[in-house]
């Protein structure tokens, strides 16, 4: 007997016969999972620039007190909230492999992955509780074919991680709709709020797009006042509650709960000229422009409308640089820009063959995540267009595309399955197309973090001052109890407030100063070349630091370094970076010249700044010596004059190497010329307005 023929089965294909939601469940989950860990071993161990920046130490930071210890240690970052990092430190020192970390990641992030389903699920269910399989099961398949997803998956980023807060905060809205209103709207504020405190970007770019839905489950003005406040304060409690401990210690440490942010509107400059200045309190819209200048990132930022409203079909380009620094081509946004259309077109044709609308379960919860996602997609192009920061928002985007074209298509089965798949599958050719999904592949052998650090570090403590952007802060766990790191980043002024701090730790630690210099060049053998001191002795001679010449070693460990390197056969390993490390005594000082050349470099490029405000900001960099140059730098981009007499200009990620030139020395100093500046296809262009 042919089993497929069975009454039995064909009864139950005849009535619409699903599989329990249970064993839907298991099947996902399990599927899910298992593709996760396979992806993540197929793709290798990942350490980004901001693994070895920052991620581990947030780690170490939440089970050691380093606030007063420690200075920017890790950059700005040092001080964003770091509890979600936990996780990667305790399986560190734990002395798990990294095959395992990275699998224990994968365990993590394929959470919101399960959370995707359910709220496709729940966004697309009929009034009998059912929904379709093929709407969750693909709005799942669309996320996971996400190419930043796909990069983020099972390394220590903590988009995901604290995504799937968000994703589990919407679900509980979604539920609102249907069951427990009042129940469901506290557990997704709980939910929210606790995933905006882990990560600042999850407040802008989902708690406050939540409040369309939050609003679209309840009938009526008092209802809705009920809910908004409901939700209100339970999204405040989370963030006191996971937030509130460590913004406490950095007001303990700094008199600011949000340090570095804002730092001028809790700790004002109060001293000009030797007298108390007296300041006038800032408005409150001041401060809220102050807070969004703090947290905007001008890099993927559209510079016009126009572009705004192309940005989901330049995602579809092979390029970098679009909306994450590596190449993620990405339709899904692009077919939400279309899906409107697709409801006209199919609306104007049932009603020229005389059908009418389809009817079909009530879409209030569709349509209100609908608007919460627009909401969420218009901040997020205002203030950064970065897809690593709206992974949350990108697995919703997944839901409200594939809702969105089930129920266009409603009545028309068959094409429903043919729009899906043609979603998924144009979204997969892109994948496999125009993707990278590691960031510095690695090996998965050995522990995670693979430092070769010399006995006398590991048993004396000193304080080293890193002299790079990235601060390597990573190795500090691998270093003796008692150490402590201070990230100088290009310069440290001695005068400023942040230059006192620094003033005080050197004082206090003066016997046991060194200095740590990432290598960027290799012998022919592997062998590290010693930084030039052209490199990285001006702002050490400004703290009035030398380098004990005689006291030089590396540090190093397993990583893909990006060096120089001489021409001719090369032999010995290419997986080690190398750090180098100097011993720093008192004696350092900047001579007469230096000190002219600093002050004509600040006169001019403070004037090159107040020719173009929109591209370099209100906020004064410092003019840092580095080789023969005086140079300032902001978020990829420099100015600088050289010793040659000539002020330059360069977009450094987006510019392919072009170099502006804006004048001479002494023209900027006595008739300074009249520059245009604007921002075009992501690239910013400042030039001479005769030019």
């Amino acid at each position: 007997m042919n089993p497929l023929a069975s009454p039995r089965l064909l009864e139950r294909a005849r009535s619409g016969w699903q599989p329990s939601i249970s064993h839907q469940r298991i099947a996902f989950y399990t599927t899910s999972l298992l593709l996760s860990m396979a992806w993540v071993w197929m793709a290798g161990k990942d350490m980004p620039w901001d693994a070895v920046h920052y991620h581990l130490y947030a780690g170490y930071s939440v089970f050691h007190d380093r606030l007063a210890i420690d200075y920017f240690p890790a950059g700005a970052q040092t001080y964003l909230t770091p509890y979600s990092h936990a996780p990667l430190y305790l399986m560190v020192q734990a002395g798990w492999s990294s095959l395992a970390i990275g699998m224990a990641f994968a365990c993590m992030h394929a959470i919101a992955l399960w959370l995707t389903w359910e709220l496709a699920r729940s966004v697309s269910q009929k009034a009998d509780g059912s929904s379709p399989v093929i709407v969750a099961w693909v709005a799942a398949a669309l996320t996971f074919a996400n190419p930043v997803f796909l990069q983020e998956l099972g390394s220590s980023f903590n988009d995901i991680t604290t995504g799937a807060v968000v994703l589990g905060g919407y679900l509980a809205l979604v539920y609102a709709f249907k069951v427990d209103r009042f129940r469901m709207v506290a557990l997704g504020g709980l939910l929210l709020g606790a995933a905006s405190a882990l990560k600042m970007t999850n407040a802008v770019f989902a708690l406050l797009p939540a409040l369309p839905l939050v609003l679209g489950c309840a009938d009526g003005a008092r209802a809705r006042w009920r809910v908004l406040l409901l939700f209100s304060l339970s999204a405040s409690a989370a963030l006191l509650i996971v937030g509130g401990p460590w913004a406490w210690g950095l007001w303990q440490t700094f008199g600011n709960p949000v340090f570095p942010m804002l730092d001028n509107v809790f700790n004002p400059p109060n001293v000009v000229g030797g007298a108390t200045a007296v300041t006038a309190p800032a408005s409150s819209l001041s401060v809220l422009m102050r807070t969004l200048d703090a947290v905007r990132d001008p890099r993927f930022l559209p510079s016009s409308l126009v572009e705004a409203l192309m940005r989901p079909f330049d995602m579809l380009a092979a390029r970098r640089a679009i909306h994450t620094e590596t190449m993620a081509a990405d339709a899904r946004y692009a077919a939400l820009m279309l899906l409107p259309v697709l409801w006209l077109v199919i609306a104007a044709w049932r009603r020229r063959k005389g059908g009418g609308i389809c009817k079909q379960a009530n879409g209030r919860a569709w349509a209100c995540l609908t608007v919460s996602f627009g909401t969420a997609w218009a901040l997020w192009l205002l203030i950064s267009g970065n897809s690593r920061y709206f992974l949350p928002m990108a697995c919703v985007a997944a839901v409200v595309l594939v809702v969105g074209i089930h129920r266009a298509l409603a009545g028309m089965p068959r094409a429903q399955g043919w729009g899906l798949a043609v979603a998924l599958g144009v979204q997969v050719v892109l994948l496999s197309n125009a993707a990278d999904f590691r960031w510095n592949a690695q090996p998965w052998d050995g522990p995670w973090v693979q430092a070769t650090v010399p006995t006398r570090f590991q048993t004396q403590p000193f304080l080293y001052l890193s002299m790079d952007s990235q601060s390597q802060s990573l190795l500090l766990p691998d270093l003796a109890v008692g150490s402590a790191l201070i990230g100088m980043g290009p310069d440290i002024d001695p005068e400023s407030q942040g230059g006192q701090h620094v003033r005080k730790l050197i004082d206090a630690n003066a016997s046991r100063l060194r200095m740590l210099k990432l290598v960027k060049a290799f012998e022919l053998d592997g062998q590290p070349i010693a930084p030039s001191a052209a490199t990285f002795d001006y702002p050490l001679r400004r703290l009035g630091l030398r380098v004990d010449a005689n006291d030089c070693t590396y540090l190093r460990y397993r990583g893909n370094p990006d060096v120089i390197e001489r021409e001719g056969q090369r032999s010995g390993p290419r997986d080690q970076v190398y750090i180098y490390t100097c011993r720093l005594v008192a004696g350092g000082a900047l001579s007469e010249v230096e000190l002219a050349g600093k002050r004509s470099a600040d006169l001019i490029l403070n004037r090159v700044e107040d020719a173009c405000p929109k591209v370099f900001g209100a906020r004064r960099a410092s003019s840092v010596r580095n080789g023969t140059i005086w140079r300032r730098n902001y978020p990829d981009l420099a100015t600088w004059v050289n010793d040659d007499g000539w002020v330059r200009f360069a977009d450094l990620l987006r510019g392919g190497g072009d170099i502006s030139g804006l004048g001479s020395r002494d023209e900027w100093l006595t008739s300074p010329p009249k520059l245009k500046c604007w921002r075009a296809g992501g690239r910013v262009y400042v030039e001479r307005a005769d030019s």
